[in-house]
């Protein structure tokens, strides 16, 4: 059956992201095309990758509301003529159904939440989608004007990023703001029941959809591994903890930290790029300036496809502290496959990649040590595990068939 995978960017465009590299690797093993946006001019065919160019969205509906990418969707469609089309990711895109039958893959709660993990700007998990909560979460945005928005970096770089968020934040939102945020919900809770079936990576994020009202009836489907891993000896030392992911408020890095200074042995090896937190680089510095002073910890940079084997067979334990609910992360499918144990919050799915993994309360500096204290104890390996994508393939068949 011919598939068109729709995502909101790719590693060919330089993206390292899970669902990007998990596409990517997806399409290839079927010969699939992929649609995917960036921000240049036009729409290009490189392989098998369809890219459609277009300028940032100029306000906030700019950042939801593409028309020119859905044009350029809809041409991509006639030329490929799928039988099916299977959107993974719409952000950066349109949140627009497809006109042509789709299925759905939830990697994040995007659909349902401009921030995309469901919490508000405090980093603290959401109750739910509501123009009043959505409307006060994203006041920033939705006050910035696109003449202001023109000269963010310069705000950033006077180091009054922080100041100009916090007066946008000022006061109650007003009823044009709401349905501003109205209209993006609305527009994603379109796209969930236009779907022809809805896949969640992880029982936990299923649950929270359906709980929500979001959406009912969802099928969950895990991921496989998008490379091979390998699994070496481990080197003589203290024992290891590996962190991977980006330098994001929600990723929980500053805790691990935190929690990690306690132990007094073992190392931590703290790998994953610099991304800025709406734009601003406060939470990174602030991050590594702490990781720079404690002892036996140190950040190590960004690592290739080709050094997997490498970065997981130098550590013993992946810590994935998270403050929000992960969904099914790739790291920690990695991890298991390379046969590091796990410690992890206590929340998302990560608890269903590896259920051995050592869970602690979310955002619970106290409970985190002392989880890392009991590695230390712990035997360094265990047996590894794959996660077949020849296997991924015949479980999306029997999905696809359903629906194409």
């Amino acid at each position: 059956m011919k598939v068109l995978h729709v995502v909101h960017t790719h590693p060919r465009l330089g993206s390292t992201g899970g669902t990007e590299l998990y596409v990517e690797a997806l399409a290839e093993a079927r010969g699939d095309a992929v649609f995917t946006r960036d921000h240049g001019r036009g729409l290009r065919h490189e392989g098998n990758l369809w890219i459609a160019g277009a300028p940032r969205g100029a306000d906030f509906r700019g950042s939801w509301s593409a028309p020119a990418v859905s044009a350029a969707l809809d041409h991509v469609i006639a030329a490929e003529r799928p039988r099916l089309v299977h959107v993974h990711h719409l952000a950066h895109l349109d949140l627009r159904p497809p006109p042509a039958p789709f299925i759905l893959t939830l990697h994040d709660y995007h659909l349902a939440c401009a921030r995309g993990q469901l919490v508000d700007r405090h980093s603290r998990l959401c109750e739910g989608p509501s123009p009043e909560r959505c409307a006060d979460c994203i006041a920033a945005q939705l006050r910035t004007p696109s003449r202001l928005a023109r000269l963010s970096p310069l705000i950033h770089s006077l180091g009054m990023a922080g100041m100009a968020r916090k007066a946008l934040h000022a006061g109650a939102p007003s009823e044009l703001m709401k349905q501003e945020v109205e209209a993006r919900n609305a527009a994603g809770r379109e796209v969930l029941a236009s779907a022809a079936r809805i896949l969640s990576p992880s029982a936990a994020l299923a649950r929270r959809v359906e709980g929500l009202g979001l959406a009912k009836g969802l099928h969950v489907q895990d991921l496989p591994l998008v490379g091979p891993v390998g699994h070496i000896p481990r080197k003589p030392g203290p024992t290891r903890f590996l962190f991977v992911g980006s330098l994001l408020p929600t990723k929980g890095v500053v805790q691990l930290l935190h929690a990690f200074a306690r132990l007094g042995e073992g190392e931590l090896h703290i790998w994953g790029p610099k991304v800025p937190y709406f734009g601003e680089s406060t939470y990174v510095d602030a991050a590594l300036r702490l990781a720079d002073r404690t002892p036996r910890a140190t950040y190590r940079g960004v690592f290739g496809r080709d050094r997997r084997t490498e970065v997981y067979g130098e550590a013993d334990v992946l810590v994935v502290p998270s403050t929000w609910p992960e969904n099914s992360p790739l790291v920690a499918r990695e991890a298991v496959a390379a046969g590091l144990r796990i410690v992890a919050t206590d929340h998302g799915g990560v608890g269903e990649i590896d259920p051995e993994a050592r869970l602690v309360p979310p955002d619970d500096v106290d409970a985190l040590a002392e989880a890392l204290r009991a590695e230390l104890k712990t035997p360094a390996r265990r047996e590894p595990r794959d996660f077949r994508m020849d296997e991924h393939l015949a479980q999306l068949s029997v999905h696809y068939a359903a629906c194409g």
